[in-house]
């Protein structure tokens, strides 16, 4: 079993700049990592940081080759605005959340399913996503013709 340690992620930057995910939190099997660097949030305010968060159920028979073992990924993307530019007192305010961009991938698989199985299914999932089809619908809202 891996241990709930960083994870690093590149963006989508022309030159990809890495993203350290730091363990936040771990509680009833929801695990949280934030990335918490002042690339992504210079204004350091919390609801602002890049979250990845990662829970998991298994049936009680799946050691028997019986129900399914269900992961839940979710990536969340916050921005942030100001909607001031000062208060009475003359002090910026804090940004606040304005938006997220959210990707959730949920994976399913049966008890009986082979790891090349379980390996084929999220690999091809992953690579749909980079489909020149599916990559311009997400982005640009182009649905295919």
């Amino acid at each position: 079993m891996s241990a709930f340690a960083n994870i690093v992620i590149a963006d989508a930057l022309g030159t990809p700049v890495n993203h350290t995910f730091v363990p936040v939190s771990n509680r009833d099997g929801l695990f949280i990592w934030q990335d918490q660097s002042a690339a992504s949030n210079p204004s350091a305010v919390p609801v602002g940081f890049n979250e990845l968060a990662v829970s998991g159920s298994m049936s009680k028979d799946v050691d028997k080759g019986r129900g399914r073992f269900a992961l839940d990924v979710r990536y969340r993307m916050p921005t942030l605005e100001t909607v001031s530019n000062s208060t009475a007192s003359g002090i910026l305010p804090a940004p606040i959340w304005a938006y997220d961009c959210s990707v959730f991938i949920k994976t399913v698989f049966s008890a009986r399913s082979t790891l090349q199985n379980r390996k084929d299914a999220v690999k091809m999932a992953v690579l749909a996503y980079q489909n020149a089809q599916v990559d311009d619908w997400l982005k640009n809202y182009q649905m295919p013709t």
